[in-house]
């Protein structure tokens, strides 16, 4: 197979990440749109998006009114908004086109791969993000990086080295580890801990970093997805905690997760991708979950 360059990318989903990923491509000379419909669309194109004061220089693509065709697709809505979005960035893919989630949880390029082709999707996390929206402006401190892989079910070795290619253009770490699994595992582990126990305590990641109730908190709900990832066969454990505990010293510490974001915000939470998932391991493999259980009841009667 020959490589091919990328040079369109279609981000799918405006917030804090999907804006500042557009920001990088644009920067990277790639061609870069927005893909949205109706009053979404709409709205994008009425109020520009700034990315740390600066007008974001993507044009918004709405199917069935514009041309457009993607080379890579950025997957960065909510996972309650997939399906819509993926619905909405149809028109503009073909066999070609690759897709990067940043999306949180285990789930979504199974649910990507279902509608485009096993062979479209690469895995993928990101770390080490500092950003927020507020109305139309984005600022970010850092745009951390991202750890992308593929797996033999998935996309091949030539559209992995084509996005790497694509985000060195843009200027953004990142980095190809042998055991991808491991990696989206270590993730799950970090937002299940961090976000949801930010969200219930509504603290910053600073009142994490040192002994105490909230850092207890936190500490229990990762032991819970340990617990639970050595029967799934990836087996976590104390190096992955140390690593994350290193990772969580030098974030901000005024920074807010993006779950006590949404809380703050009255939006739905991601709570069935972290807690309802980790309790759903637990009774397929008869391992206790009640830290995350009390999470999910928590965070979902909040809605309700």
């Amino acid at each position: 197979m020959t490589e091919t360059q990328i040079r369109a990318v279609a981000v799918v989903g405006a917030g804090a990440m999907g804006a500042m990923y557009a920001a990088h491509f644009v920067e990277g000379g790639m061609e870069t749109a927005l893909i949205a419909s109706g009053d979404r669309a709409a709205r994008l194109r009425r109020d520009t998006i700034t990315v740390n004061g600066e007008p974001l220089r993507a044009r918004v693509v709405e199917p069935g009114v514009d041309d457009f065709h993607a080379d890579l697709v950025l997957v960065a809505v909510k996972h309650h908004d997939l399906a819509e979005a993926l619905d909405d960035v149809a028109p503009f893919v073909g066999p070609d086109t690759t897709f990067v989630s940043v999306l949180n949880g285990l789930d979504s390029e199974e649910v990507i791969a279902d509608r485009f082709g096993s062979g479209t999707v690469l895995l993928c996390i990101a770390l080490g993000m500092a950003a927020g929206r507020d109305g139309s402006a984005v600022t970010h401190l850092s745009p951390g990086h991202l750890v992308i892989g593929t797996t033999p079910d998935l996309a091949d070795s030539h559209r992995l080295h084509a996005v790497g290619a694509a985000l060195d253009a843009a200027c953004l770490e990142w980095q190809a580890p042998e055991d991808m699994r491991h990696e989206m595992w270590w993730k799950f582990m970090v937002n299940t801990a961090i976000n949801q126990s930010s969200a219930v305590l509504r603290k910053p990641y600073a009142a994490f970093r040192t002994d105490g109730p909230a850092r207890s908190l936190m500490l229990a709900l990762a032991q819970e997805v340990v617990a639970v990832s050595g029967p799934e066969g990836v087996h976590l454990g104390d190096a992955d905690l140390a690593r994350w505990d290193a990772v969580l010293q030098a974030l901000p510490g005024d920074g807010h997760t993006s779950m006590l974001q949404d809380v703050m915000g009255g939006r739905t939470t991601e709570v069935a991708l972290f807690g309802d998932r980790v309790v759903a391991f637990g009774q397929q493999h008869g391992v206790p979950t009640p830290i995350n259980q009390t999470m999910s009841w928590i965070l979902t009667s909040a809605r309700q």
